[in-house]
């Protein structure tokens, strides 16, 4: 008689779907930093397709529900808070981007200020990834990419009060 193979989480397989958005249509398997390599693409959608604050406005009010949904989803196919999953990040740097003047120079030093919060954790981020299931995922991003923000206006304001950018 044949016994039968424990599968674990990361080896079941996610349905196309779930996978496909949840990895950012792929980007998640970057074998190396999914997360900054998805932050980098988003910059790159938002630089140069987001020319409406609207269309910016609208995909992040609908990316942050869809995102908590998939990540809830994946969750009972890979382990919690999989690596692979990196629409997260995209709903945090959409955050941080938001309404901010298409400068290259701001838009990299949001792409460093998000990577910095959604590594180093800070209070409350870090509390906000006890959340259950997708909630749990998504929240970190989300209040990184209102820390980036915060401090992206904070350095334009004062870029352009002294130095006049």
């Amino acid at each position: 008689m044949k016994k039968a193979k424990i599968i674990s989480k990361e080896e079941k397989k996610a349905p196309i779907f779930y996978t496909i958005i949840g990895t950012l249509f792929g980007i998640g398997y970057f074998p190396a930093a999914p997360a900054t390599a998805a932050s980098i693409v988003v910059c790159l959608i938002v630089w140069f397709l987001f020319k409406s604050t609207f269309l910016h406005f609208v995909s992040i009010i609908i990316l942050f529900p869809c995102s908590v949904w998939v990540s809830s989803r994946l969750e009972n196919f890979w382990e919690e808070d999989s690596r692979k999953i990196v629409i997260d990040e995209a709903v945090g740097m959409l955050i941080t981007l938001f309404c901010i003047p298409q400068n290259i120079i701001f838009f990299i030093i949001g792409f460093f200020l998000f990577r910095f919060f959604d590594i180093v954790k800070p209070y409350p981020i870090n509390v906000s990834q006890m959340s259950e299931r997708g909630w749990g995922v998504v929240m970190d991003d989300v209040i990184a990419g209102m820390y980036s923000s915060i401090l992206l206006w904070i350095i334009i304001f004062s870029t352009n009060r002294f130095i006049g950018i």
